[in-house]
């Protein structure tokens, strides 16, 4: 009879210890699709991770009970059988089995297969929470009070960096596809990325002027085939208004020689420094799809459009009136694919990045990479230099063809003006 209980308590240990590694180590977004198909051990199993403390308490309680029965019952069958002498060997052989067959066994196996063992203890595991109810809440009051006592932390149960570190953990284990990495990726790091670094650069604006006759306006939309363009009054700085091309062309149409300042609509001035996150839904909520960025002493700096913040998420978005530059494309994220034929400082100009030694500005990419790893690499090999972070996409006899650099700290915003959009 009393073998009989031992081994009743120590299985009933095994129980306790897989119930607890098993939600201890739940996924609880899987569990959760598994109980909106409407899987009723998916339910409970869902109940009992919400009430994971509760749970909890009263798997210890049936640990530490089953334990102590253990080691009773030993003592006792130890006492009977060899004397009072043997019950130091019987509490060395008993620590030995609740060890492997209570513990180490069960918590091994419930933590590889934690859905499947969660799912199988829900039915008896939430019976015993019922059962044990009235003890549970004398524990979990004394567990409250002692908390209390203490000053509670206020940590994320998961930070920024842990979720960056997840998805690329979920991207090795073959879980997501790169491109569903890096647009997760380009997601967190879209609200803090600032409108210097994915702006269209002054250089690059095509603007039509107050003082242009009819003919000459006409042309310059025909040579920029945008939908928008900036107005200005004078120079670059002075920008009075944005114009509809569609408008000017249907007056144009009409009249013949439209008033530009009568067709045009009020500018939209943004801060360089402003975080694209915000931005985004203000000219969201004002339907506006372009916007003029200015710095303090009213500097025209460049344009920002809707569209950049799209190719800020999923890279470069081209259209049939764009010319495909195959030699660099911007990912989104401030990711670039480039060339390994692009000089160093062409490339380093386009992405907005300052290098920190000048004396490689000159030399090719894929020569200039080879000398960062310092050995041939081979295909999606990364290496950090500074604040970029090089990745081999293409190899050519040894050669590195096409590379993947990534920005880590983006320059600031008056290093951001050659950024191209």
């Amino acid at each position: 009879m009393l073998f009989a209980a031992f081994v009743f308590c120590v299985l009933c240990s095994a129980y306790f210890s897989c119930a607890e590694s098993a939600y201890a180590g739940l996924n609880k977004i899987r569990i959760k699709n598994l109980a909106d198909t409407g899987d009723r051990r998916a339910q409970r199993t869902a109940a009992i991770s919400n009430n994971f403390d509760r749970a909890l308490t009263t798997i210890l309680i049936g640990t530490n009970v089953m334990h102590i029965g253990c080691s009773s019952i030993a003592t006792l069958i130890a006492a009977n059988l060899w004397g009072d002498g043997a019950v130091v060997y019987a509490t060395l052989v008993t620590t030995v089995i609740v060890f492997f067959i209570s513990e180490m066994i069960p918590k091994s196996y419930a933590k590889s297969n934690s859905t499947q063992v969660a799912l199988g203890l829900s039915g008896s595991l939430r019976a015993l929470m019922k059962i044990l109810a009235p003890v549970t809440f004398v524990f979990m009051g004394v567990s409250r009070l002692v908390t209390r006592l203490f000053k509670a932390d206020d940590t994320p149960t998961v930070t920024e960096e842990e979720l960056s570190t997840l998805i690329e953990t979920v991207e090795e284990e073959g879980g997501m596809s790169e491109d569903q990495s890096e647009l997760l990726q380009s997601a967190m790091e879209f609200p803090t990325t600032t409108v210097a670094d994915v702006l269209t650069a002054r250089e690059d604006i095509v603007a039509v002027f107050t003082d242009m006759t009819p003919e000459e306006i006409l042309s310059r939309i025909q040579e920029a085939k945008h939908s928008r363009l900036p107005v200005c009054d004078g120079t670059l700085d002075t920008v009075v208004g944005m114009l509809s091309i569609r408008k000017y062309l249907k007056e144009y149409i009409r009249h013949g020689a439209p008033d530009v300042r009568a067709l045009m609509a009020p500018p939209f001035f943004v801060s360089p420094e402003e975080e694209i996150g915000d931005l985004f839904k203000r000219m969201t909520q004002n339907r506006l799809s372009i916007a003029v960025v200015q710095d303090d002493d009213g500097r025209t700096l460049g344009l920002i459009t809707v569209e950049d913040f799209l190719e800020e998420l999923v890279g470069e978005i081209w259209d049939e009136d764009d010319v495909v530059d195959e030699s660099f494309i911007k990912l989104g994220g401030s990711r670039f694919r480039v060339s390994g034929a692009l000089r160093v400082g062409e490339a380093f100009s386009r992405m907005g990045y300052e290098s920190p030694d000048p004396t490689i500005l000159q030399r090719p990419l894929g020569a200039w990479a080879l000398e960062v790893f310092g050995h041939v690499p081979e295909e999606d090999d990364e290496v950090d230099w500074h604040d970029l972070t090089l990745t081999v996409k293409q190899l050519d006899d040894g050669r590195v063809t096409t590379l993947d650099i990534k920005v880590c700290d983006p320059p600031e915003a008056d290093e951001a003006g050659g950024d191209e959009a």
